[in-house]
């Protein structure tokens, strides 16, 4: 058993899943720019939302938001359109063509890392996928936009495996 406290186990957690989340994105290609398979990803995960919304939970500016959501809209991948609520808001919602590049993306990153996972049994990988999916399952469970009954945001809403 571990003599770390949960606060250090949690920290060892989220360093380590930083680094291999950011290692594994240094595989991918300008063909596939990070910034446009993160900012897919969230969509694809969370579903349609605000701009104001998309800002905040990428942790960037309105602004940058909407200029990398603009590229992303004139290349077909994301959906833009106005709230039916506030005529000023803009919604924006990944297309089915926004999924098969953000799904290329990951095929690619995932084909580059192979040969570093080639001596690694296929039972530790599914360990630790399992694992993985047990800590986003408890993440998703403690959100208060989740728990709240205000899923507003998540119509659409699709989870990422």
């Amino acid at each position: 058993m571990s003599d770390l406290t949960l606060n250090e186990q949690l920290i060892q957690l989220i360093s380590n899943a930083h680094r291999f989340a950011k290692t594994a994105s240094t595989f991918g290609t300008d063909r596939h720019p990070r910034a446009w398979l993160r900012a897919l990803s969230l969509m694809d995960e969370h579903g349609e939302m605000r701009v104001s919304d998309f800002a905040r939970m990428d942790q960037c500016s309105q602004p940058s938001a909407t200029a990398l959501l603009r590229k992303l809209a004139e290349r077909g991948y994301v959906e833009r359109s106005t709230d039916p609520d506030d005529a000023r808001a803009i919604r924006v919602s990944v297309t089915d063509r926004g999924r098969s590049f953000l799904a290329d993306g990951r095929n690619e990153i995932a084909e580059a890392l192979v040969p570093r996972f080639a001596d690694v049994e296929p039972s530790q990988i599914a360990k630790l996928s399992e694992g993985l999916n047990e800590l986003r399952a408890i993440v998703r469970a403690s959100d208060p936009v989740r728990t709240s009954g205000n899923d507003q945001h998540q119509k659409g809403s699709r989870a990422q495996a």
